[in-house]
Order: structure tokens, then C-alpha cells, then sequence
């Protein structure tokens, strides 16, 4: 504390009166602010930007889809991003890095290049209707085997706004044409104790 501080406090005490207490705690005041900021020695410094703040992600939902056991379809159940039918058939594709129950894909080799939803214009666009959607599924890599188009097929199928599937060897623009697949077409795959949607 600084001989000036000490002085001011000395003489706020010899004061007489009220005046005196109240001087006092001024000049009390005034030396513990000082004190304070002398003893921190940290200087302030400016904002800075540490980063965009953690976001925690993963699956926030389940969903059911199609894998394949001795030739024949077999519904699972798995981790999905969202509802979406887009994250859906993302997660088909991804399913052959969590086999599980003997179960395996025909999907291997095979990768998932986009998902367009088309939305059929004659249906209706009224509140609590669910659309009524065709899900273009463009896949690169080998031959696409019938098994592996049954799995993309009746796993959309699964939704019930989903009423086709088609399903392009190649990115958006330069597939050939497209034709549309139902699960209808893949009933022989139904496994032995259950049927596929339609």
C-alpha cells in the first residue's frame, strides 16, 4: 500500500463525526480497488475464437431394413440419422460394416452415389397426407446382383410414402433409363416364416 493510500486512510480516521466514518470507508475502499488491481499482474486481453462449439453426433433414431441370410431377405433392426428414406438406404449400405445374426449383404463392392426422392404430382399436398414418393437409388461400382436390388427395393418399400423404387448403375445424368422396381417383384426372396411388403 502506498504511503499516499496510508496517508488518506490516517487522516479519513482523524476526522470528527460521521464524517469521519464516512471518509474512512472511502479511502478504505479506494486502497482495497487498488490493491486488488496491482496484486492480479494478468492483463486483459481480447476475444478470441476457440472454434465452432462441440456438437454431439450420431444415430438418433432406429429403423428396420433388409440383409440377407442363406439367399432369403431378413429384416433388422439398426441405427439410422433420421427418419428420412435418404438416411435409410444410407444406412442399408453401411449395414455391411455391422453384420450380426449370421446375416450378410449383397451390397459389398457396391456404393451409394445419391438418393433422389420424387415426389408423384397427382398426390395431394394437404396437411397430415403422407406424399407419395419414388426413390431414385444411383449406385456405382460392379454389377448390381438381384439379391442386392431386393434389399434397396423393399427396404424403401418399408415406408409406407415410398410407392417405387429405381435403381441407376451410375451418378445422376448419365444412367440409362430408369425403371421402376416394387417388392412384388422379389417375393420368391420372402424368407421361409414371413412375407416382403409390396
Amino acid at each position: 500500500m502506498s504511503a499516499v493510500m496510508s496517508a488518506d486512510i490516517w487522516a479519513a480516521t482523524r476526522s470528527p463525526g460521521p464524517r469521519r466514518a464516512a471518509r474512512f470507508a472511502a479511502a478504505l475502499f479506494t486502497a482495497i480497488c487498488t490493491a486488488v488491481c496491482a496484486a492480479c499482474g494478468v492483463a486483459p486481453t481480447g476475444v478470441m475464437d476457440a472454434g465452432p462449439a462441440p456438437v454431439a453426433r450420431g444415430a438418433s433414431a432406429v429403423s428396420r431394413i433388409y440383409l440377407v441370410r442363406e439367399g432369403r431377405l431378413h429384416l433388422t433392426t439398426v441405427p439410422i440419422g433420421s427418419q428420412y428414406v435418404n438416411d435409410l438406404i444410407t444406412a442399408l449400405f453401411e449395414a455391411r460394416d455391422m453384420p450380426a445374426e449370421g446375416l450378410t449383404t449383397e451390397l459389398d463392392g457396391l456404393e451409394l452415389t445419391q438418393v433422389q426422392l420424387v415426389r408423384d404430382p397427382s398426390s395431394r399436398n394437404d396437411p397430415g397426407v403422407s406424399p407419395s414418393l419414388l426413390v431414385r437409388v444411383f449406385v456405382s461400382g460392379g454389377k448390381i446382383p438381384t439379391p442386392a436390388m431386393a434389399q434397396i427395393t423393399c427396404t424403401a418399400r418399408l415406408r409406407s410414402e415410398v410407392w417405387g423404387v429405381e435403381i441407376a448403375h451410375g451418378a445422376p445424368g448419365s444412367a440409362r433409363s430408369l425403371q421402376i422396381h416394387t417388392c412384388r417383384e422379389y417375393w420368391d426372396l420372402a424368407p421361409r416364416d414371413g412375407r416382403l411388403p409390396p
